[in-house]
């Protein structure tokens, strides 16, 4: 953070030289950060139910059992699982190759909000967006994961680049990515568009071409497995009905939002943020609303010649050039902080689950805005100590007077410590995301001792029937090849019925601490078998997180 904050100071010194070591510097340290922080986290928690999903169907891949994935019933489209199983084939079947994709995504992506920032508002905001991600607790805990949303908000990062450089083909081709990984990633078409603003028929074609190309491909996967239903069913079947009834809409739209506390991890950086980025919306509101009516102020008026800080060249070049950069500013506000507000409804309306997961793309959003929010301040006193023409400036504008430039320094000094002081506050927020302290992300301890449970049922013999219901992935993952029978229960009869079918076979089953083994004991008492625990292990709290048990008959 002070070599990023280092970088911004530069920029009130003299010389090219000392700017491009600071931003160097600055780079290097986010993608240190992004690198970094989400370690500890990606090698002390186990799997998430998902998470076991998703790389069982990769480890069919890699192994070359289930290439085409035909024998699962996929819900998500083919990419995220095919990286991860070349991730398989170099670093070997485990936990931390399972999450490398979204460790890789999640610092790409924060060379991607240095990028997007630049482009939409310049240098310092660019810097401290990518800051922002690489320390924004929701980022890290995500990029600890094997989930699919940080390769897709990498994606997605990267279409809305291509888009405001205006390359549409490649902008098409990075959300045809991003469906690719998550089918979700076509919620975010409005951003590419608003922030592509295209307005030629040959960029919507070629836009449209890309998109079209990337989803033809998944589709062409999804058909060559010959199973049904296919990935875009099966997501519907397992998020059941869509429907959501119009008092729930509200609930929903608190608890999506609610989610985004997370993006900083710090109570006074989020007021910053709420109260900011609705000032800087409500503000351009007002802008956009006097150039509509053509009384943009200093925006629309010609700087004449011979005024103070004018240059000598072309008249109203200077002012020409600094409305037409601050009313893109203006534009990409509102088109972010109009699809985020967008994004939260679509959410409230559709009946997703309220899980943080789906917030990930609008915490990326949201700290551009941030960024943006914070830069603004510093680069207005900034610009009234001395006027530049230069194609990398955000605004171009007169200088201040003389007498006037001293103080205007001291004004930007000041406030660039104020918001190091600010940002301070993320350095206990990056500690506590390190340490799984906050609810977003994987697991946080429920499945602790999963991979002692593997290192123990490896010792048992082959001859051994399993009995599952709650941990059938996790088994499918953290066993996969071993030469067990493994059988699922839907209920304690059942249950009781195939134990009772298998008299003197080795019979295991394992009992998480949030289920009860009662209703399973007296069912099995019934048919005159018992269950004898025979191992257990811990959470990193102490407490009891499974418990193994043999079923044995009645002596």
């Amino acid at each position: 953070m002070f070599i990023e904050m280092w970088a911004r100071l530069a920029w009130l010194m003299p010389g090219d030289r000392l700017r491009c070591w600071g931003l160097r510097a600055g780079l290097l340290f986010v993608v240190g950060l992004a690198v970094l922080a989400p370690l500890p986290p990606m090698a002390g928690n186990r799997f998430h139910h998902d998470e076991a999903v998703y790389s069982t169907w990769a480890l069919d891949i890699a192994s070359g059992r289930d290439i085409m994935v035909s024998g699962s019933p996929v819900d998500k489209p083919p990419l995220f699982m095919y990286l991860q199983a070349l991730s398989f084939l170099l670093f070997g079947a485990t936990e931390t190759a399972a999450r490398l994709p979204s460790l890789t995504a999640h610092v790409v992506s924060a060379l991607l909000m240095y990028r997007l920032g630049l482009r939409l508002y310049g240098r310092g905001a660019g810097l401290l967006a990518a800051f922002l991600w690489a320390a924004s607790p929701f980022a890290i805990l995500f990029a600890a994961t094997a989930l699919t949303d940080s390769l897709m908000v990498m994606w997605v990062l990267a279409a809305c680049l291509a888009a405001v450089e205006q390359r549409a083909s490649w902008a098409g081709v990075a959300l045809g990515l991003a469906m690719m990984t998550k089918q979700q990633g076509i919620l975010f078409l409005p951003l590419i568009a608003g922030l592509g603003w295209y307005h030629s028929k040959g960029a919507w074609k070629r836009f449209v071409l890309g998109l079209a190309w990337m989803v033809c491909l998944a589709l062409i996967w999804d058909v060559a497995r010959g199973r049904r239903p296919g990935f875009l069913e099966q997501s519907m079947l397992s998020y059941g009905s869509m429907h959501v009834p119009l008092e729930a809409v509200w609930p929903r739209l608190v608890g999506f939002a609610t989610w985004l506390q997370y993006a900083t991890g710090s109570a006074l950086l989020n007021r910053v943020c709420l109260v900011g980025v609705a000032g800087l919306l409500l503000g351009d509101g007002v802008v956009w609303f006097l150039r509509r009516r053509g009384s943009g102020g200093m925006w629309a008026r010609p700087l004449r010649a011979g005024c103070p800080g004018s240059v000598a060249a072309e008249p109203g070049m200077v002012a020409r050039r600094a409305a037409r950069t601050m009313g893109d500013a203006v534009r990409y506000d509102m088109v972010l902080g109009g699809f985020l507000l967008l994004f939260l409804v679509e959410h409230a309306f559709i009946g997703f689950q309220i899980w943080d997961r789906y917030m990930l793309g609008a915490v990326a959003l949201l700290l551009l805005l941030l960024a943006r929010v914070l830069v603004l301040p510093w680069r207005a006193l900034r610009a009234g100590c001395c006027a530049r023409i230069s194609e990398s400036e955000e605004v171009i504008v007169p200088a201040a007077p003389p007498a006037w430039r001293a103080g205007i320094t001291a004004l930007a000094v000041v406030y660039t410590v104020l918001v190091l002081v600010l940002l301070s506050g993320t350095l206990p927020a990056v500690r506590d995301a390190a340490a799984s302290r906050f609810p977003v992300g994987g697991d946080h301890g429920a499945y602790d001792g999963i991979d002692q449970l593997a290192a123990y049922f490896k010792t048992v013999p082959e001859n051994t029937t399993f009995y599952h219901r709650w941990l059938g992935p996790h088994w499918r993952f953290y066993l996969w090849g071993s030469p067990y029978d493994f059988r699922m229960w839907r209920s304690p009869e059942d249950l009781a019925a195939q134990a009772s079918a298998r008299p003197g076979a080795r019979r295991y089953i394992v009992f998480p601490s949030w289920r009860s083994a009662t209703e399973a004991r007296l069912a099995l008492r019934q048919r005159g078998l018992v269950l004898r625990e025979v191992f257990r292990t811990f959470r990193r709290d102490g407490s009891v997180s499974f418990i193994v048990y043999r079923i044995e008959e009645t002596r």
